[in-house]
C-alpha cells in the first residue's frame, strides 16, 4: 500500500497493510525545537532549525528526518492574512492577528495579554475579527497541494487550527472565562458564536483550494483536565456540541469525503459520545495517562468502529521517562489493542514535548514500523 492507501484505509475503520504513523509537522503531532535539535544530534543530521509555531515552539522537520521515522502524511497549513506578520518586541513578546500578546515562559510562549479582557456584550459586538476570507491565506495552496498529490504518495492533512473554546478562552484570557461562563454566559456565548462564523467562512475557502487533495482536517479544543471534565459537561453541551455539529457538517458538506480530526488533551472519556454525535470522525490524542484513558482495551470496546483513534500513547510517563524498551512496550501494548480492524493512527501524542530524549523518539517510531503490520500478530506478549 502506499502512504495515502494506507493512512485512508485506517481513518476508514479498514485494515491497511501497517498501521500509519504521523509526525513531525502541525499544531498537535508535531516535535518541540529542543527535542528536534536532540534528534538530529542522535542520528548525525544536521540542519538550520526554523520554527512554524512561535506559541508551542515546534521545529520545521526536514525531509530526511520524516522519511527516517515512516511518516505517511504531509501537511497543507493556510497562510496568515495578507497584512499581518508576526513581530518581535524586545522582550521577545509578540501579537499574533487576533490580538493576543504571547511571550516566552519556559519552553513555551504563553499569552500575557487578552484583548478582550474585562469585555461587555458591546465590547464583543465592535471588536475587529480578522477575516477569514483574506486571499493571503489560500495564496498558492491549491497548486501546493496538486503538486504533492501528483508527485507523492503521501496522505494529505489540512493543517486547520479550528477552535471555539481555545481561542475564545485566549481572547479573554482563562480564568475571566472560565467565571463569565457562568456569570455572564451571553458574552462567551456571543464570542463563540462569532468563532463559529469564522471558521465557516475559513473552510468554504480552504476547502475550495485544498479539499479535492486531502483526507483529513483538524479541529482542537481541551475538553479535559488530567481527571475529568473542564467544565460542567451541561455547559458543554448546551454551548458548544451543536456548534461543533454546524461546523462539521459545513465542511462535509462542502468535501463529502472528508474525515474531521478534533484534538482534545485531558481525560475526556466523559465527551466521546458527544463528540461522535458532533461529527467527530478521529480523537486525538487520548492521552494515556488521563483518567479513564488507561485502558485501550475498554476504548476499543466502546469506541472502535465509530472514533478512529490516534496516539493513546502515555506521553507525560513513560515517552519522557521511560526506556526505549518501555516505549516499545508501551507501542506494542497500544498497537495489540487499537489497531485491530483498522482505525489506529500511531503519532507521539500531543506533540514530542522538550524533555523526550531522542532514544525514546526512535523507540515509538520504530516500534510502530516494524510490529504495526497486518494482521496484528503481537497477542499478549
Amino acid at each position: 500500500m502506499t502512504s495515502r492507501e494506507r493512512y485512508r484505509a485506517a481513518i476508514e475503520h479498514k485494515e491497511p497493510d501497517r498501521v500509519p504513523i504521523d509526525a513531525g509537522q502541525d499544531l498537535h503531532n508535531g516535535i518541540h525545537e529542543i527535542a528536534y535539535r536532540n534528534l538530529l544530534k542522535e542520528l548525525g543530521e544536521t540542519d538550520e532549525i526554523a520554527i512554524y509555531d512561535f506559541m508551542q515552539h515546534l521545529a520545521v522537520v526536514k525531509e530526511s528526518v520524516l522519511n527516517r521515522l515512516h511518516v505517511d502524511t504531509r501537511y497543507i497549513f493556510a497562510g496568515g492574512p495578507s497584512d499581518f506578520q508576526i513581530r518581535f518586541e524586545e522582550d521577545r513578546s509578540w501579537l499574533d492577528e487576533w490580538g493576543i500578546r504571547r511571550k516566552p515562559c519556559g519552553y513555551y510562549d504563553e499569552a500575557v495579554e487578552h484583548p478582550l479582557a474585562g469585555c461587555t456584550l458591546e465590547d464583543v459586538k465592535r471588536y475587529p475579527w480578522p477575516n477569514p476570507s483574506d486571499a493571503g491565506r489560500f495564496a498558492g495552496l491549491r497548486e501546493k497541494a496538486q503538486k504533492l498529490h501528483k508527485q507523492t504518495d503521501f496522505a494529505l492533512i489540512g493543517g486547520s487550527p479550528a477552535t471555539l473554546f481555545y481561542l475564545t478562552s485566549e481572547l479573554v484570557g482563562f480564568q475571566e472565562y472560565m467565571e463569565k461562563i457562568l456569570t455572564d454566559p451571553r458574552v462567551i456565548e456571543l464570542m463563540v458564536e462569532k468563532m463559529l462564523e469564522f471558521w465557516i467562512v475559513f473552510f468554504d475557502h480552504y476547502l475550495e483550494a485544498i479539499g479535492d487533495y486531502i483526507e483529513v482536517v483538524w479541529m482542537g479544543d481541551d475538553w479535559g483536565t488530567q481527571v475529568g471534565p473542564i467544565m460542567d459537561p451541561a455547559l458543554f453541551r448546551s454551548m458548544f456540541v451543536n456548534r461543533y455539529k454546524v461546523l462539521t457538517a459545513s465542511i462535509k458538506k462542502k468535501k463529502k469525503h472528508l474525515k474531521i480530526a478534533l484534538h482534545s488533551c485531558g481525560a475526556v472519556h466523559w465527551a466521546m459520545e458527544d463528540l461522535i454525535d458532533a461529527g467527530i470522525d478521529i480523537l486525538h490524542p487520548i492521552q494515556g495517562d488521563a483518567r479513564e484513558l488507561e485502558d485501550p482495551a475498554r476504548l476499543k470496546k466502546e469506541f472502535g468502529g465509530r472514533l478512529a483513534f490516534y496516539s493513546n500513547i502515555r506521553n507525560q510517563s513513560v515517552l519522557p521517562h521511560g526506556t526505549p524498551e518501555e516505549v516499545a512496550a508501551e507501542v506494542k501494548l497500544k498497537i495489540r489493542h487499537l489497531a485491530p480492524g483498522g482505525g489506529y493512527i500511531l503519532s507521539g501524542g500531543h506533540n514530542i514535548q522538550a524533555d523526550v530524549p531522542p532514544k525514546n523518539i526512535l523507540a515509538l517510531y520504530d516500534t510502530g514500523f516494524k510490529f504495526g503490520g497486518y494482521p496484528i500478530t503481537l497477542g499478549n506478549s
